[in-house]
């Protein structure tokens, strides 16, 4: 009776200890390690069934008694250890093996003499005592079973022991290794379905992102490489044991909250207008209208050299000169507007008043006299910076707000409940002056800040931008010194960068030759 309380307390303990293990592999090892106390075992191994259902793949091997120690806190298994086939080649069962059968039956198999054993393959076994001196005798084989009672792995014990000597497995260990194992299912259950769920969560984020890649190649390009800084930066923090982060580290809950916000934060852009998300030139919209603009300065030309040919002798110098410097003229103000319309950094006041002046030219269209340019021609060819108007801009940024919208309507555990906040902060400011909500530095969690520093580092360099060439190293990092000394983006998170030189690090593996140049990091710290 006492005994049997005993073994009750213990089976209850180590459940308690399993449910709280989240890593698999340690949990594997657990499973193994307490099996192997309480029945009193030298070696054990934990199998566990393919994706396919086809093979029993080793994830932990002990033999204590020969210091074998794979997989869980150890040393993997070696490749060289094939998986245990389930079927023959011709696809029939494999009998031979034991740990196939207890697989395929989902029944305990216990093998008392290995040696005496005829009814299952053991040359295997007998090689690898021969080249270890080792005596294999007493097989135990427990199917571990999943909530829909099917058979998600096989748990071996290796000779049983009592007093030194090997003994067999006895109905009484039997009973103690099928309740810790029947335990050990539900504890490893539930921990593969959390695999599974977070493995259906993190394909449908590249999903998502895939499915901006269709609709926007660049924005497909930003969400992969935002999180892949991100979590960088977030790697340094980890690390960090001297500066700023020393007492401070993200947790794994934290760290899977960063990265799910890292990959969804443009998640609005799924409902960004094609024409808006893809505007290389100003005046492109369903098509760049710089054409039809082509068009109104040939009906110029045209409308010049009637004019022309109506005033003057056809045949006098002085006209076809006059004629020819005219056309020229307008054949330089068309080129001009063609180099306006694709953007740029900065276009001066000057050069936007050359465009209205331009506009002041009337063509005759069926006989109805027009500027040659539109208002909205003059309004989106005089944008100073890109190519974004006023209006895309709006357009554009409400991207952020819809991110939030939309990922808000999903239903996350509780480690995850505030991705929506984090992403949808992506191009908030510290200073207050971003958008959408004007939020100051108070309310920004460190994810968030993390992924806006992130955000702005990969747009500047990036290097499949239609619009617009990538800066260099030296000019990108500039600008973020300046939006360091603005108050936009946190000055600690800019200074971990430098200090570790991430920017390098991202740049061998992601940015062309040409963009790596000199840095002055004093520059760039002080």
């Amino acid at each position: 009776m006492k005994n049997t309380q005993n073994n009750l307390k213990k089976l209850i303990d180590i459940g308690i200890a399993l449910s709280k293990e989240k890593n698999i592999n340690i949990l594997l090892e657990m499973i193994l390690n307490e099996a192997r106390i309480i029945s009193n075992s030298d070696g054990g191994t934990v199998y566990l069934l393919s994706k396919d259902d086809k093979k029993l793949n080793f994830e932990i091997m002990q033999t204590e008694s020969l210091g074998i120690k794979f997989g869980g806190s150890s040393i993997p298994v070696p490749e060289s250890i094939y998986p245990v086939k389930l079927y023959n080649d011709d696809g029939t069962k494999n009998l031979n093996n034991v740990s196939a059968v207890c697989a395929l039956t989902g029944k305990t198999i216990n093998i008392k003499n290995a040696y005496d054993n005829d009814e299952y393959d053991f040359s295997g076994v007998k090689g690898f005592d021969e080249k270890h001196n080792y005596h294999s005798k007493s097989f135990l084989n427990v199917p571990l079973k999943n909530h829909k009672d099917k058979v998600i792995g096989v748990l071996q014990l290796l000779n049983a022991q009592q007093k030194d000597k090997i003994i067999s497995f006895s109905d009484e260990l039997v009973d103690l290794v099928e309740a810790l194992s029947s335990q050990a299912s539900v504890a490893l259950t539930n921990q593969l379905l959390i695999e599974e769920q977070k493995s259906l969560f993190r394909s449908f984020i590249r999903l998502v992102v895939d499915a901006l890649d269709k609709k926007d190649p660049v924005t497909g390009g930003h969400c992969n490489r935002v999180p892949l800084i991100s979590m960088m930066i977030a790697d340094y923090i980890n690390s960090d044991k001297k500066e700023k982060y020393k007492d401070f580290s993200f947790s794994e809950d934290q760290m899977d909250e960063l990265y799910v916000a890292a990959w969804l934060h443009d998640f609005g852009k799924v409902a960004t207008p094609d024409h808006i998300m893809n505007k290389s030139t100003k005046l492109q919209g369903l098509y760049d209208k710089i054409d039809q603009v082509k068009l109104r300065f040939e009906i110029l030309k045209r409308d010049i050299e009637l004019e022309f040919y109506k005033k003057q002798v056809q045949d006098s110098d002085d006209f076809k000169e006059s004629l020819e410097i005219k056309l020229k003229q307008i054949n330089d103000e068309f080129k001009f507007l063609e180099q306006s319309n694709l953007g740029g950094e900065y276009m001066s006041e000057d050069l936007q008043e050359k465009v209205r002046e331009i506009s002041n030219y009337k063509i005759s269209v069926n006989d109805d006299i027009k500027s040659i340019l539109s208002d909205k021609d003059v309004d989106f060819l005089t944008i100073s910076r890109g190519t974004l108007s006023k209006e895309d801009r709006k357009i554009m940024e409400n991207h952020v707000s819809l991110s939030y919208e939309l990922l808000d309507k999903l239903t996350y555990p509780e480690h995850l409940k505030d991705v929506p906040y984090i992403a949808g902060c992506h191009h908030e400011k510290l200073n207050g002056e971003g958008y959408p909500n004007g939020y100051t530095a108070e309310q920004l969690p460190l994810q968030a800040r993390i992924i806006a520093i992130a955000d702005v580092f990969e747009g500047l360099t990036a290097p499949d931008r239609p619009y617009k060439k990538p800066y260099k190293l030296s000019k990108a990092l500039k600008i973020l010194k300046f939006m360091v000394d603005d108050n936009e983006i946190d000055p600690d998170l800019f200074q971990l960068m430098i200090r570790n030189k991430l920017h390098l690090k991202y740049a061998n593996e992601h940015l062309r030759p040409e963009q790596i140049d000199d840095i002055n990091e004093k520059e760039l710290l002080s």
